[in-house]
């Protein structure tokens, strides 16, 4: 792998305002109803010529599933000399799109209801979750968020991530890299969320490895000394990469099928092999795919 430099501005932030070491989510449980029932319905009135169409969005005060095609004169009222054909987009969710046709006449619509199974809220959960030593060290600070359509179970497993994540404070820094050379270029374009790379700082005695958090590309006009004469300018690809200091660390033993001392009872899965590709196992690779020396990734 390259050393590559980066240019100035080059942003860093120890992290101490990021730091959340407590969480809690209010759950709404919900549970389907046993039988079908209205979920909404309007007595708007609506006139419709002869081929003429109209759309109605229906949206039900709760989720809802299993949702029934409209029966004349049940769940649409109308009069006149034509008959209506209905469809709904969806039967499930909180909302479905009626499309109502106009045939053989015209019609004017007086009630419009949608039937389907309900999915109320039937109790209310609070999950909360902790880390002790943080709080110990930092302070309170509270996790801002909400966990929208999560049940007990999940809300508690991302309160738990979120601990893990944000407990302790992860530095954050913003570089820029500009393609000097096709080493830098190949960088700038092929770089993705979530890569881990190492960052150095001399001033900083920063060294450590980063995962990308965001990506602003930039392409400006740069005219050289020579290029200014001639009315032509050059193009700079720059890059500004956000990155946060990875929390993960690498396990001494990672677990290894037929290694001794990385076995069932030594070896840890190890959660960081996939940022490693020349480490992850990989089937019909010559090395990789060996179980002494591929590793399982996440």
């Amino acid at each position: 792998m390259p050393v590559l430099s980066f240019i100035a501005p080059f942003g860093y932030s120890h992290g101490w305002r990021d730091i959340v070491n407590g969480v809690v989510f209010d759950i709404a449980e919900r549970s389907p109803a046993p039988a079908l029932s209205v979920v909404w319905e309007s007595n708007d009135t609506i006139s419709l010529a002869l081929g003429q169409s109209a759309t109605i969005q229906a949206k039900a005060s709760d989720p809802f599933q299993d949702a029934l095609d409209l029966v004349p004169g049940t769940d649409i009222v109308f009069t006149g000399p034509g008959t209506v054909v209905t469809t709904i987009s969806r039967r499930s969710g909180q909302s479905t799109t009626i499309n109502v046709l106009a045939a053989g006449g015209t019609v004017t619509i007086s009630h419009l209801q949608l039937r389907a199974r309900s999915v109320p809220t039937v109790r209310n959960v609070k999950v909360s979750a902790d880390d002790s030593v943080s709080i110990q060290r930092h302070g309170q600070r509270s996790y801002p968020d909400d966990a929208p359509w999560a049940g007990q179970h999940d809300a508690y497993a991302i309160a738990l991530l979120v601990l893990a994540h944000y407990a302790q404070r992860r530095p954050t820094v913003e570089l820029r890299l500009v393609s000097s050379d096709s080493d830098h270029l190949l960088q700038i374009l092929t770089r993705h969320i979530s890569d881990l790379i190492t960052i150095q700082h001399g001033e900083l005695g920063l060294s450590a490895d980063f995962h990308i958090e965001s990506i602003d590309h930039t392409i400006a006009r740069m005219p050289s000394d020579e290029e200014a004469t001639s009315g032509c300018e050059r193009r700079v690809h720059y890059a500004t990469l956000g990155c946060e200091r990875t929390g993960l660390t690498v396990a001494a033993t990672p677990f290894t099928f037929d290694v001794a001392g990385r076995g069932f009872d030594d070896g840890v899965f190890d959660p960081t092999a996939a940022d490693d590709p020349e480490a992850v196992f990989i089937f019909d690779h010559p090395t990789q795919g060996a179980f002494d020396f591929g590793r399982f990734g996440t």
